[in-house]
């Protein structure tokens, strides 16, 4: 007796291992009933699965030749399989004929021996293991043991090969749905990339026709100059008396087209001033500059009316003479005092200060007022050529809105920046940075053989001839150089450690060139610093929210530089 419980259960082991070893519901349906048949002795099987009320037989065995009708029962008019699911338990009909649980049904006429056992995984009930004989008590108490040990075995068995047959369902519908969404990416990277490609391609005429509309102003603003010139000098000649006497009238209407033409000379060169500085060919002097005397010159020559308004001049002791174009820093010097007696009303004040910035080492120069001030969120309009606050055809202060543009270019071609404080009816403070060696007696931007292993620093500028001070500095460092203008979205020839931006106005373009970079897969994770030439307030907090690593204006210091490369943040 022990031998023959031995040996049921080691082929009941073998049967559970035989399923268990088997994933594939078509190979797992025929072995449950084959090895079923090594336990059992029955003529007709059946595996029948469960959807809703109904069970559909979906593998069959049997002694005698099927029959092609498709056998399929509603549990609830089979009282005897309701009995087995109800109670999760198998149910054996010794004598079909005179149990009243059992229901003849077309095809079970020689059905006298019947056991149903519901195949449960999980707690959930799959289908029915169908087995029955011919002859009445056919199947022993043992019989019906087995049979519902092995409907476990086998339900979880079913149940691994449909979450296998589902898996794999899932995951032929996921790899497909991937093959789409990558059909999708690679058709979407197309078309940016066709977007991007005449994007640059419009940026780069955009570029082209800017260059082009500087050299046409200022080869224009030279032929305007030439006539001018010419008719300033024979109204000085008229007025005086060269070519015979003239009558008190006509001496007045020389005088009113003496300031006129000269008034209209002075608008031609500011236009010809910016059109050169755009087109990079406006090219600074490296002279030596004594401050004091500079000041004062501009002051001299700015004519304050010190009737109409109280003016103030403070310069720090000893300052050291800086190299840098002397035209040009009066020229901003001079724009600045004007602008502050343009806008300031008769009886206010103001003021020009000058001081070594010890925080960035250069010479700070700070015109203040007490004049109309400014609108927080118009100070970035002041920077766009041609463009007053104040529009209007009877606007109250006349100019061509090129004085403030001027003081900031030839400010950044000083390597320099401009910093800017107001209050709408409290007044204005314009401080100009410019480092003490602003202007090179040789050109840095150009090329020079460079050792290939040092670190890139990758620098973008608008104007070249500007950054010729930051490029020696870095050099000087031991890095390497490449230097390109952002509005040709040129590519780097290869990956840099660091990245430079040098910001102009409007902020606008700054924060749109880094959200380029930051989506730049080669440029992407590279630190980018931005070194501004105009500083206005809540710039700071939006170029760091745009991506920056650091914010700094210019010139910058040779103590932060080393920080930068070191550490490359600001």
């Amino acid at each position: 007796m022990k031998d023959a419980q031995h040996d049921l259960n080691r082929i009941l082991l073998e049967a559970v291992q035989t399923l268990t070893a088997h994933l594939n519901l078509p190979v797992v349906l025929p072995r449950i009933l084959e090895e079923l048949a090594k336990l059992v002795r029955y003529e007709n099987a059946s595996i029948m699965l469960l959807e809703g009320d109904q069970l559909s037989a979906v593998e069959r065995r049997s002694v005698f030749p099927l029959g092609t009708e498709p056998l399929t029962w509603r549990v609830s008019e089979l009282p005897h399989v309701y009995e087995a699911f109800a109670q999760h338990r198998p149910v054996y009909i010794a004598d079909t004929s005179r149990d009243s649980r059992w229901k003849l049904r077309p095809g079970s006429e020689n059905i006298r021996s019947w056991i149903g056992a519901p195949l449960v995984a999980n707690g959930t009930i799959l289908g029915l293991l169908n087995v029955s004989h011919s002859e009445p008590h056919h199947f022993s108490a043992l019989d019906v043991e087995i049979i519902g040990a092995f409907a476990t075995f086998a339900a979880i068995a079913l149940y691994n090969a449909k979450l296998s047959q589902r898996l794999q369902s899932e995951l032929i519908e996921r790899e497909r749905a991937e093959a789409d969404l990558e059909r999708e990416r690679a058709l979407l990277a197309q078309r940016l990339a066709e977007q991007t490609a005449a994007l640059r391609a419009a940026n780069q005429e955009m570029a082209r026709a800017s260059r082009m509309k500087d050299e046409f102003l200022a080869a224009m603003s030279h032929e305007l100059r030439t006539p001018l010139s010419v008719i300033i000098s024979m109204t000085d000649l008229l007025s005086e008396e060269a070519y015979g006497s003239i009558n008190e009238q006509q001496r007045q209407a020389l005088e009113r087209i003496s300031r006129s033409s000269k008034h209209l000379l002075s608008l031609i060169s500011d236009v010809l001033d910016v059109a050169r500085i755009e087109s990079g060919k406006l090219h600074l002097l490296a002279q030596e500059v004594e401050v004091d005397v500079l000041c004062r010159a501009a002051i001299e020559q700015a004519n304050i009316d010190a009737q109409r308004l109280r003016f103030t001049y403070r310069i720090e002791p000893d300052l050291p003479p800086l190299i840098g174009d002397e035209r040009r820093l009066r020229q901003v010097l001079l724009n600045m005092l004007s602008n502050a007696m343009k806008f300031t009303p008769e009886g206010g004040s103001f003021g020009l200060e000058v001081e070594q910035d010890k925080s960035h080492d250069c010479l700070a120069l700070t015109v203040w007022d007490t004049g109309i001030g400014i609108e927080e969120n118009d100070l970035q309009r002041l920077f766009h050529p041609f463009i007053q606050l104040d529009g209007r055809l009877n606007r109250r202060y006349e100019g061509t809105g090129l004085g403030l543009t001027l003081i900031h270019r030839l400010t950044a071609l000083h390597g320099g920046s401009l910093a800017i404080k107001s209050q709408k009816g409290v007044g204005s403070r314009f401080t100009v940075r410019i480092p003490w060696r602003a202007v090179l007696e040789d050109d840095a931007s150009t090329e020079e053989v460079e050792d290939a292993a040092l670190p890139l620093v990758l620098l973008m500028s608008r104007l070249k001839s500007a950054e010729n001070l930051l490029i020696k500095a870095l050099r000087a460092a031991g890095r390497r150089v490449e230097l390109i203008l952002p509005e040709t979205e040129e590519n780097p020839q290869e990956r840099p450690s660091l990245i430079i931006l040098v910001g102009y106005p409007p902020l606008r373009n700054t924060v749109r060139m880094l959200s380029a970079l930051q989506g730049n897969e080669l440029l992407a994770d590279v630190p980018k610093i931005v070194l501004t030439t105009l500083e206005l307030p809540g710039d700071r907090e939006k170029i760091l929210a745009a991506g920056a690593a650091g914010f700094d204006f210019k010139p910058l210091p040779e103590r932060k530089l080393q920080a930068l490369l070191n550490e490359g943040r600001l």
